[in-house]
């Protein structure tokens, strides 16, 4: 194997490598075909967009996490309080969700209490007209 080293860079590139086979007879096969090359430097890049990708994701993450502003957070401390945030959230889904199950229980209450008020309220007007005698007077008055 040879490698040549990029003076304008202090560590090897892919792209600079140069890797020579032998056979097993022990012939030597040269320099790895151009499309070896191209293979390596096509999974090279695809390699790099991923971790690129990765990175832009945890950015887009940090910027998700409320009063959190630490320009150079690590992916730990991004994710760990990206869980912390979620579990919060989370808690306050369950209280709203708690709330307003109680009002709907008391919204049901409170319909039922109306029904049976309305209920009474119609009795009374069907109620037919009695008569009230006051023996004072010589007055009869109606009531409904």
């Amino acid at each position: 194997m040879s490698y040549r080293h990029s003076d304008s860079e202090n560590e090897f590139s892919d792209t600079e490598i140069d890797i020579e086979t032998t056979s097993p007879n022990g012939e030597n096969n040269g320099i790895v075909s151009d499309h070896k090359k191209h293979a390596r430097a096509q999974h090279n890049a695809l390699e790099r967009r991923r971790r690129d990708n990765i990175k832009d994701m945890y950015s887009s993450l940090k910027d998700e996490i409320p009063n959190f502003n630490h320009e150079r957070a690590s992916r730990a401390q991004i994710l760990s309080k990206t869980i912390e945030q979620m579990q919060f959230l989370q808690r306050e889904a369950d209280d709203a969700e708690k709330e307003m199950k109680e009002a709907e229980e008391e919204n049901a209450r409170l319909l039922k209490e109306l029904e049976e008020l309305d209920a009474a309220e119609a009795s009374c007007r069907t109620t037919p007209e009695r008569t009230l005698y006051d023996p004072n007077s010589n007055n009869v008055s109606y009531m409904n």
